[in-house]
């Protein structure tokens, strides 16, 4: 059986927490759900925040709470997940988007200067695979910063945690996400006086539904461990990158001097992506197109432009990059990256 992709972080150690919801009855959302928040918040240093069972809820509301309104232009990034555009669009706001830099994935800040002169409304930003994009050089716009850490989580920019610098952070935590519940999302809000709003708009919401404990026991287990979690995940994909230098092709590198932490380990092929794949699967190791999912992969029109946004969508797999890799996984996958046709 080929190694997967993804797996989710979860011990077997963390399934107590879990188990503890269910012999108490607190399946739905109550006082954990409200926990899993108030630690994250500690973390990353805001006010405080929401969950939301689903992702599209999530940004539905983050972007509500940030004042938009119908034909409000909003940047965002080509690379950023395909749901995005389509929350954007259902809420009648105005899509601009962002091409990336062809070495890190990430949304290219000239490219945002451009678009700022549109009447742009707001920045949406999303942190590549856990390559930390450059929020801080953002700021200089005076825009409303929207920020998903959600695969870059335990990545630190200078001492600064990634996550902690926009004025609303978003974080799926889905099973290929860094900290997962199975599914489900939360929204935090950096200052109290739009965290007011954050709960408003959420509360209000007639399909307000946060996060059952249950599920929120999970994400807690796994905040407790991120610190051994990113470590891990820093240590293999250093020993990746080490493999694939042997290679002729190259893995995203960000231009920060930034603690990265990769929620997966691309690759950018030089080309011959079809045979990449199938060599890798003969040696056990499956992958997955690392961007079929994302605004360039899936639209025509806003990021029709976003060359290099599209030549990565074409290129760029993933490989196994998870805590739960053993010693002689992680060596399986060095060896394919090392030989890789």
């Amino acid at each position: 059986m080929a190694l997967p992709v993804f797996r989710p972080t979860v011990k077997r150690k963390d399934m107590g927490s879990v188990l503890s919801c269910i012999v108490s009855d607190k399946l739905g959302p109550g006082e954990i759900s409200r926990e899993l928040v108030s630690r994250v918040c500690q973390f990353l240093g805001h006010a405080g925040g929401v969950s939301l069972c689903n992702p599209y809820l999530a940004l539905s509301v983050a972007l509500e709470a940030l004042g938009l309104a119908p034909q409000d232009p909003v940047i965002l990034p080509a690379l950023a997940p395909s749901l995005w555009l389509r929350v954007i669009v259902d809420k009648g706001l105005v899509p601009l988007v962002a091409d990336v830099e062809p070495e890190s994935g990430s949304i290219d800040p000239q490219e945002v200067a451009r678009l700022a002169q549109q009447g742009a409304k707001a920045i949406l930003v999303h942190h590549t695979l856990g390559v930390i994009a450059d929020t801080e050089a953002l700021r200089a716009h005076g825009l409303p910063i929207l920020e998903d850490a959600s695969q870059g989580l335990g990545g630190i920019y200078g001492e600064k945690p990634c996550g902690c610098l926009a004025d609303i952070c978003l974080i799926s935590l889905a099973p290929e996400d860094v900290i997962t519940c199975g599914g489900g999302a939360l929204v935090l809000a950096k200052g109290r006086p739009l965290l007011t709003v954050l709960r408003r708009v959420a509360e209000g919401s007639p399909l307000y539904s946060p996060i059952a404990d249950m599920n929120a026991a999970l994400g807690i287990a796994q905040m407790a461990a991120l610190e051994s979690f990113a470590r891990v995940r820093r240590e293999v994909a250093a020993l990746f990158s080490q493999s694939l230098l042997k290679s002729r092709h190259k893995s995203l590198v960000s231009r920060l001097d930034a603690d990265n932490v990769l929620s997966s380990f691309p690759v950018n092929l030089a080309d011959g992506i079809k045979e990449a794949r199938q060599y890798a699967l003969k040696k056990n190791v499956d992958t997955a197109l690392a961007f079929a999912d994302t605004i360039a992969a899936v639209d025509d029109g806003p990021a029709a432009r976003s060359a290099n946004a599209r030549a990565l969508v074409l290129r760029c797999v993933l490989f196994p990059l998870y805590p739960m890799l053993g010693k002689r996984d992680v060596e399986t996958v060095g060896k394919v990256l090392a030989t890789l046709p």
